[in-house]
């Protein structure tokens, strides 16, 4: 026999093992040292009168020492036994050792010795087989390597370290049972063949005596069955054992799948990441852009690939508009190359690399849960050992709502990966206490990674700077702390504009491009690039600026220095001018510049960020005829033709404004009116609620027929939202509604309607909290007709949601909801997204691709929805949970699982809170101001935890200081120091 194959498989085991202890004792352990572990476990149980029945494990020692008795007796190399057969009894031992910590554990243990035990055939009485047809003993392989299969993946759980393994034990032992059960399966298959085949040189009386004689070969043969055949049977054998492994490899492969599939749905994470990075990967239209973040920092080369890193967290700061996220798109695929051979694997093949692009301005993307969330998902996509814990976590807990189940998991991913990347980019674009306790926690989890190996976990910031996270010394500081030159992305910007030169030679809707000199080329490329100074973000909206010039003249007019835009204000008001000209100067301009800044202004004043379908169902509504009409008044054109540059269309329909600044600027320049944006949206919302309403009345054939072309897909929105506009029209729009005879009109009509036709649903009687005086906001109305209207409304409103959780997660009026209902089953029912609405029009193009969406409001999955009505089900049965927050708000939608989790949640997002507070209270009754002035500066705080916190940032003490001699470094966090001595520790080299 050749006893190569077994090596192999032994080096490979051997390869996985880093602890130097246990692989010594994995090469040299012996039977009779098993047996000797065995009584001492037994002894000190006794002692402890907590005896166990260790003789589960007593068939497994037997039919092992049977298979070292076989390789003995084949004369093979005596070294090559010792090996294989110490990495049997060297991995028992480690186990049983280990395990005897507590009952269950050893238990569990024993019970799967038991059962493989059982299965294990008595080799040595078929010795007389593997001697007389050497080929039969490939067979051994087979039993080996099952045992090792065994052996390795309870090493794997068993050798993990303590703290993770007392999380994930549970759930990964229930999951290792189905390879348990294969390992047995399979040595049963193998002790059946052995029988069958070799039934004619079986010996039960053998004795395990190797220095005994065997009987002649003619002693043993049967007339029946030749040396021959069984020689050709135990060839073959080994493709079936192939086959068996195969297979449940596949089914696990398969359960893995599912299992998968299953986790990141609960997980819930936004889907727009990848196509984020995708776009911000396009924007790097140069091969070189951004490179020199390598060439000039070291610290970021030296956080990427030093080993240890002198810091572990780094934060890059850079001004609003330099590029940052671009960069971070850079880091990012840095990262994923140098994990190849391309670049000689510069880091770890085996590194997991995770990302986060916040964004102010998308609800999905912009709190510390919905981080949590994203880093998750992507940790769960590259990392499937701890796929049991997920599920186990989903079984018990519902959907992944609560934070500190997403931390605890997250918390998993880092101990058990041995080199972690994470880069979270524009943090400055959460509210502070997101930001802050997003910088908290994975700062928190460098610290205590760094104690296992500095450099395990390794954290990347790329923002603005934020005073109020370096005051509280949370984030990265010193050598930690990049602060980005306003010229290190000179070049970039130049290299950018070149490479957009060509454009201008490019025809486009508005020319049939520009004949340009070389003189005009260095032209285009010198101004912009002056006036870019730092700003990427002006270089790019300058070029789309300049190309939709009407003539050369005009460009080259624009080109002087006094009339090229000299801000990014300036820049948004020319993009702006650009597309009302363009517009304007089509047939019925007029109306076209009106449809601009309707869309405009929906997409910056929406409560929630709208798809281009959406936006569509708006127009398509006509408020005073109560119909919808897509065939005929959706946007056959172009978006970009009438939202411009301003904008990012990414796959899928999700509509980006291309700045959060872009944004502000929107809602402040002179073509778009904020509070008349705010009333329209409001007024369309109420309107289209009637809508809704009077289809509770339609038969089923009516019913299909209105969501076949459309009717209903702006009812997510109008359903969710209808009270937060209302809301935003009470806090902001007073002065407007009374300076705006029209508006008021049209808003108290449409007001007057919705309560008429809704009175029976709504509430009749004032909340306490109303009986003596209404919120002061609503004085403002007081002098306007629909004053009594809007009061009615806003009493029913804050008293539906000062209710329990399950009548929040209504929509408050029961025959809007029931119609809603009725109108989601037709389309669930009837239609499918490719199936035709009208003509060429598909049902996607009039609702998007998922048609089957929660039914609670709270809910994200109300409008975001799934693609199967399986999958939707099973969102549905994990939602309830028993303990709810009483303040509505994004990081606790459906409550906790544990009162526990809902007081710490309370704590942190809600601590001015006490007893049962109102949930919905963007207007709150007359109370005193609160203040909590500051004894250092005065400054006036509402609540009394910040007040605290805005003191403690007044103090510069740094009382933690490096104890190396010759570095005076001090640091105001402990962790911090400790991280910063180990730079003193490293070896040389």
């Amino acid at each position: 026999m050749d006893p190569n194959e077994m090596l192999v498989i032994v080096d490979k085991f051997l390869a996985e093992v880093t602890d130097t202890d246990q692989k010594d004792l994995f090469q040299s352990s012996s039977y009779d040292e098993v047996l000797q572990e065995i009584n001492d476990i037994q002894s000190k149980r006794e002692q402890k009168k907590n005896m166990m029945n260790m003789k589960r494990i007593h068939l497994f020692l037997t039919g092992m020492e049977h298979f070292e008795k076989v390789m003995v007796k084949l004369k093979l190399d005596p070294q090559h036994v010792v090996k294989l057969m110490a990495c049997v009894w060297g991995p028992t031992r480690f186990l049983l050792k280990f395990t005897d910590r507590t009952d269950r554990e050893l238990d569990n243990l024993l019970d799967v010795y038991e059962q493989i035990g059982e299965k294990l055939p008595l080799l040595y009485e078929y010795v007389q087989l593997f001697i007389s047809i050497p080929d039969c003993t490939t067979f051994l392989v087979h039993i080996y390597q099952d045992v090792l299969t065994f052996h390795q993946s309870a090493y794997k759980l068993f050798s993990l370290r303590p703290t993770l393994f007392q999380k994930i034990y549970k759930s990964t032992w229930k999951s290792l049972n189905n390879t348990f059960d294969h390992v047995a399966t399979s040595l049963e298959s193998h002790g059946k063949f052995i029988k069958e085949r070799g039934s004619s040189f079986w010996n039960p009386g053998a004795t395990l005596n190797v220095d005994a004689e065997l009987p002649p070969l003619e002693s043993w043969q049967n007339g029946n069955q030749n040396c021959q055949d069984i020689r050709r049977m135990f060839l073959e054998y080994p493709q079936d054992v192939k086959k068996s492994w195969g297979n449940f490899e596949e089914k696990q492969k398969d359960e893995e799948t599912k299992t998968k599939k299953k986790v990141l749905a609960w997980i819930s994470a936004s889907k727009k990441m990848p196509l984020l990075h995708k776009k911000f990967q396009d924007a790097r239209i140069c091969p070189d852009t951004g490179r020199w973040l390598f060439k000039r920092y070291s610290e970021v080369t030296d956080w990427m690939t030093e080993d240890p890193p002198p810091n572990s967290a780094i934060w890059l700061q850079g001004s609003r508009g330099f590029g940052k996220t671009i960069l971070s798109s850079l880091l990012i695929d840095e990262l994923q190359d140098l994990r190849t051979e391309k670049k000689r694997n510069a880091i770890s093949q085996e590194s997991k690399i995770c990302y986060f692009y916040c964004e102010e301005e998308d609800t999905d993307h912009r709190t510390y849960l919905d981080i949590l969330k994203g880093v998750l998902h992507q940790m769960v996509e590259v990392t499937e050992y701890l796929l049991p814990l997920c599920k186990e976590n989903i079984d018990s807990s519902g959907l992944l709502t609560d934070i500190a189940t997403a931390e605890f998991l997250i918390k998993a991913f880092f101990e058990y990966n041995t080199r972690q990347y994470i880069v979270i980019d524009g943090i400055d674009e959460c509210e502070i206490i997101e930001a802050r306790r997003t910088a908290s926690f994975f700062m928190d989890q460098v610290t205590n990674c760094d104690n296992i190996k500095q450099g395990r976990l390794r954290v990347l910031f790329m923002s603005q700077q934020i005073p109020e996270l370096s005051k509280a010394n949370i984030m990265p500081e010193d050598d930690a702390c990049v602060e980005l030159r306003a010229t290190d992305n000179a070049e970039d910007i130049r290299n950018y504009v070149k490479k957009r030169i060509p454009d201008f030679s490019k025809g486009s809707a508005t020319s049939s491009g520009f004949n340009l000199s070389e003189s005009d080329k260095q032209q285009i490329e010198s101004i912009v690039c002056r006036r870019s100074e730092e700003m990427f973000l002006y270089a790019h909206l300058a070029i789309e600026y300049l190309l939709h010039q009407m003539t050369k003249e005009k460009l080259l007019e624009k080109l002087k220095e006094e009339m090229a835009p000299k801000k990014l204000s300036q820049i948004y008001e020319k993009l702006l001018g650009i597309v009302k000209t363009e517009l304007l100067n089509l047939p019925e301009g007029e109306a076209h510049w009106a449809m601009a800044t309707q869309l405009l202004g929906w997409l910056v004043c929406a409560k929630r960020p709208l798809k281009w379908h959406e936006m569509q169902s708006i127009l398509s509504y006509d408020p005073k005829l109560q119909k919808v009409d897509f065939d005929n008044k959706m946007l056959r054109q172009d978006s970009h033709n009438y939202l411009g540059s301003l904008v990012h269309i990414l796959e899928g329909g999700h509509i980006r404004i291309v700045h959060s600044t872009a944004r502000q600027h929107i809602i402040q320049n002179e073509y778009i009116v904020e509070e008349a944006v705010q009333c329209g949206l409001t007024i369309r919302c109420l309107r289209y609620l009637s809508l809704i309403s009077s289809s509770k009345d339609y038969d089923e054939n009516q019913r299909r027929e209105k969501v076949k072309l459309g009717w209903f897909s702006f009812q997510d929105y109008a359903c969710s939202q209808w009270h937060s506009h209302l809301s935003t029209v009470i806090r902001k729009c007073s002065d407007f509604l009374n300076k705006h005879s029209s508006d008021s009109e049209e808003f108290g009509s449409a007001l007057q309607d919705f309560v008429d036709q809704n009175r029976a649903d709504l509430t009749q009687e004032f909340h306490q909290d109303f009986r003596g005086q209404m919120p002061a906001d609503l004085d403002d109305f007081s002098r306007l007709p629909f004053y009594q209207n809007l009061c009615i409304l806003w009493n029913h409103i804050y008293t539906h949601q000062k209710k329990e959780v399950d009548v929040r997660n209504t929509i408050g009026i029961e025959g809007i909801e029931k119609a809603m209902l009725e109108n989601r089953a037709s389309l669930e029912t009837n239609f499918n997204p490719s199936d035709i609405a009208c003509l060429q029009d598909t049902i996607l193009d009039y609702y998007g691709p998922n048609l089957f969406k929660c039914k609670r409001l709270l809910c994200a999955y109300f409008h975001v929805g799934y693609d199967k009505k399986e999958d939707r089900e099973a969102h549905n049965n994990r939602h309830d949970r028993p303990y709810q927050c009483s303040v509505r708000c994004n990081a606790a939608p459906i409550g906790f699982t544990s009162k526990k989790d809902l007081e710490r949640h309370m704590r942190i997002y809600h601590p001015e809170q006490s007893n049962e507070q109102g949930t919905f209270e963007p207007i709150r009754p007359r109370t005193g101001a609160k203040e909590f002035p500051c004894s250092i500066c005065g400054k006036k705080f509402t609540r009394k935890i910040n007040q605290v916190s805005h003191e403690r940032s007044h103090f510069g003490e740094r009382p933690f200081k490096c104890t190396h001699m010759g570095c005076d470094k001090a640091f105001t966090r402990i962790s911090d120091c400790q991280r910063h001595q180990k730079i003193h520790t490293r070896q040389p080299g």
